[in-house]
């Protein structure tokens, strides 16, 4: 199918051509997956493999690669979604329907401090669903670096998920042993947990005090607008048929800006934004309670630096 010649030279065609069996073709070039796919499902290069030799989950199911982490992913999911589904949905006040977005997880009272809680004691479940949850987390992003070896890619997919993995550890492991309890650790529950991140910032006086806070919200938002401007322009270029190609991206921020950070530069700004508003985040959470009990106090500080002085 061809429509009509467009006026502008740089746009030769806006038509296309169905080629044969083109639904199951997804590669450049013409090849199809399972043609592609062999070339990559290569035995060996894993972290399990470098370190013993050999892994006997380096297999995929599918077009899903299983590997030693993922296993171990895998039976952290199982077993910490029954521990949470029971600790929640089974022991839950209200039927189960509700108990899904109304039940809760606490942590281990004060007076347990770091120890583990036995089996039918409070915050057991808690531990254990925290534990599973945690194993299923660094399986993932240990998988994630598999696939990355055996793809002889760079690491950035991992290090952006193990930014994320570092705030759950940071919120349900790292502060609570700062802080000498277990009880510190978030409550697991849909709405408890919101109720918990509300009662947390006034626990502090006004969070908004917190400088962390602020940068990790400005790395929220420089991250979403930098990457949405990244999106539209693909889509604007997607629209450009001549010769030029990528070029024409950064002609176009040239124009409207006088400076175009390139096509690797603006993945790259985002990636550093993103990751680096989780890790001050991090801090925000970490550095409440264990250094600093209120926010509004912090900031006393600033009327007594020397320049103000005789102001």
């Amino acid at each position: 199918m061809s429509a009509t010649k467009a006026k502008d030279p740089r746009f030769p065609d806006f038509g296309y051509t169905v080629l044969p069996d083109a639904r199951s073709t997804r590669v450049a070039g013409g090849r199809t997956i399972e043609e592609l796919e062999p070339e990559y499902k290569i035995k060996g290069r894993t972290t399990f493999s470098s370190l013993f030799k050999y892994d006997p989950f380096d297999f995929w199911v599918g077009p899903f690669y299983v590997g030693f982490w993922g296993f171990v992913s895998v039976l952290g999911i199982i077993f910490g979604v029954f521990f949470y589904l029971y600790g929640t949905v089974l022991l839950g006040p209200y039927s189960y329907p509700q108990n899904f977005f109304a039940g809760r997880i606490d942590p281990p009272p004060i007076a347990n401090g770091l120890a583990l809680a036995s089996p039918g004691a409070p915050g057991f479940i808690w531990q254990m669903t925290v534990l599973f949850a945690t194993t299923a987390f660094f399986g993932w992003f240990m998988r994630q670096i598999d696939i990355s070896m055996k793809l002889n890619m760079g690491y950035h997919i991992a290090v952006a998920y193990g930014v994320v993995f570092s705030a759950w550890c940071t919120l349900q492991i790292i502060r609570p042993i700062a802080m000498g309890q277990w009880h510190e650790g978030f409550v697991l529950g849909v709405l408890p947990h919101l109720d918990w991140i509300s009662n947390f910032g006034y626990r502090f006086n006004n969070f908004f005090y917190n400088p962390f806070h602020a940068i990790g919200i400005t790395g929220l938002f420089g991250s979403t607008w930098l990457l949405a401007a990244h999106g539209s322009l693909v889509l604007s270029a997607a629209q450009y048929r001549g010769s030029a190609g990528s070029e024409i991206e950064d002609l176009f921020f040239r124009d409207v800006q006088y400076y175009s950070v390139g096509e690797a530069g603006i993945h790259r700004l985002g990636f550093i934004f993103a990751c680096g508003g989780v890790l001050s985040a991090d801090l925000c959470i970490l550095l409440s309670g264990w250094v600093v009990n209120d926010w509004v106090s912090f900031w006393n500080f600033w009327n007594t630096l020397p320049w103000w002085s005789g102001m």
